[in-house]
């Protein structure tokens, strides 16, 4: 019997090690800026784990049809630009593979050269 309850002890245990290594669940972030009406709502959108990024993705929102426009994300020295967009009044772009870690306190940015005042942002941290 007490060989028994020591092989359930140590089973359990090991259970509760196995839970607790497992691997960390992608975390997500997003920001936005601005709102349809004037200067468009403007957000980012943020996929990975701790400083690693995964993905990002921008949005531009805005309640009557517009010009063209090509967005610009920035997270650090990273930046990448869009081809021209053209949309009534939801534009997209992304999600754009990223796979690159960043220092804690980096700054994701997204602009839209068609609605150039304010950005969307948030802050990566560990």
């Amino acid at each position: 019997m007490l060989n028994r309850t020591r092989t359930a002890i140590m089973a359990g245990a090991c259970l509760i090690g196995a839970l607790s290594m497992s691997p960390p669940a992608y975390a997500s972030g997003s920001g936005c800026t601005g709102n349809p009406g004037s200067s468009g709502s403007k957000c980012i959108y943020v996929t990975g784990t701790k400083l690693k990024v995964k993905t990002v993705k921008t949005t531009l929102t805005k309640n009557h049809a517009d010009d063209c426009g090509k967005a610009t994300i920035t997270i650090g020295s990273w930046k990448k630009t869009s081809g021209k967009i053209c949309k009534a009044r939801d534009f997209s772009w992304g999600p754009i593979t990223v796979n690159k870690s960043f220092r804690d306190g980096t700054k994701a940015c997204a602009s839209w050269s068609n609605y150039p005042r304010g950005k969307a942002c948030v802050t990566i941290h560990d």
